[in-house]
């Protein structure tokens, strides 16, 4: 974007360098994508510098894109939001404790996080039900993947990770993927003392956080998600909201709330160790903040970015 940087663009570089972490990529979007401006801070590992191609572990970015993949098989006739789960998929396969419960499970319980099961079921221990499906909202990763599930054994497991890298294509995300591949140019995770963590081998396609991206790809799925081709059906469903409370609720892939204008904005961060990401859009208002960063004191950069959206917007 020409000319002036947005007004917080100054505080989130102060920010960046009192956290500790070692590199972040920020991008600032207005009318409606068309105008941007990218800053990329610090390095990927080692000595290399983060640039906007420097991919990363999306954690759970991830998740916003998989509820596109979604809500387009919803728009095409291949799926509906509202069906129950259970005729696609084995609770007992899935290590779920048996609960009548389970039957009311719907791809839409899922995407607005309204399962009633928790982010991440103990280690050893079956997956229980905190609250009946529906009912009230719970961040849950194990949600995500039990869609997943319900998808590979209706599609076929190859069809859905073509059907996800597909989509990825069609988007022009040429450097994401949901597949291990050597990258040279890829984000080193490092812990809050900024020392690098072990990478994480994948092991299976995770719908909750495994997507690898890069900042130039992640600006072209929201851009394309809230401003560009993506079905009207598809918009609607990821901007009306699902629940509301006081501070705001859900929609069918985000979370949002209201802004000091008055106007909604949609959220998704990302949190995995070593990792700390944010994604902030205002669909009305054509614009949006997208931040990676490969540290856990990332999270001062994130928090920063979220107090500065809240307040103002990019402009």
């Amino acid at each position: 974007m020409a000319g002036r940087s947005p007004a917080g663009l100054g505080r989130l570089e102060d920010s960046w360098r009192r956290s500790g972490a070692p590199g972040a990529a920020v991008a600032f979007l207005t009318d409606q994508g068309r105008a941007q401006e990218k800053v990329c801070l610090g390095v990927s590992s080692g000595s290399t510098s983060v640039s906007e191609a420097t991919t990363f572990d999306a954690a759970s970015l991830t998740k916003p894109f998989f509820a596109r993949y979604v809500l387009e098989l919803a728009a095409a006739g291949d799926l509906e939001l509202e069906e129950p789960l259970a005729a696609q998929v084995d609770f007992a396969e899935f290590g779920a404790a048996p609960d009548p419960r389970l039957r009311l499970l719907t791809p839409a319980m899922v995407l607005s996080h309204h399962t009633g099961f928790p982010n991440w079921r103990p280690d050893g221990s079956l997956l229980r039900l905190d609250a009946t499906p529906g009912e009230t909202f719970g961040y849950s990763g194990e949600g995500f993947q039990l869609l997943l599930k319900a998808l590979q054994n209706r599609r076929g497991a190859p069809q859905v990770l073509a059907e996800l890298e597909g989509l990825l294509r069609r988007l022009g995300m040429t450097r994401s993927s949901f597949v291990d591949h050597p990258d040279p140019d890829r984000a080193v995770a490092h812990d809050p003392a900024g020392n690098p963590l072990p990478a994480v081998p994948r092991v299976k396609l995770g719908a909750y956080g495994n997507l690898d991206t890069c900042l130039d790809d992640y600006v072209r799925f929201v851009t394309s998600t809230f401003w560009g081709d993506a079905a009207a059906a598809v918009r609607e469903s990821m901007t009306r909201p699902y629940s509301e409370g006081r501070e705001g609720g859900r929609t069918l892939g985000w979370g949002w709330w209201s802004r000091s204008d008055g106007q909604q904005v949609l959220w998704q961060n990302g949190d995995n160790p070593g990792f700390k990401h944010l994604v902030l859009v205002t669909p009305s208002a054509g614009e949006a903040l997208v931040v990676f960063t490969n540290g856990d004191a990332g999270l001062a950069i994130t928090d920063a970015a979220s107090a500065w959206f809240r307040a103002a917007g990019v402009r």
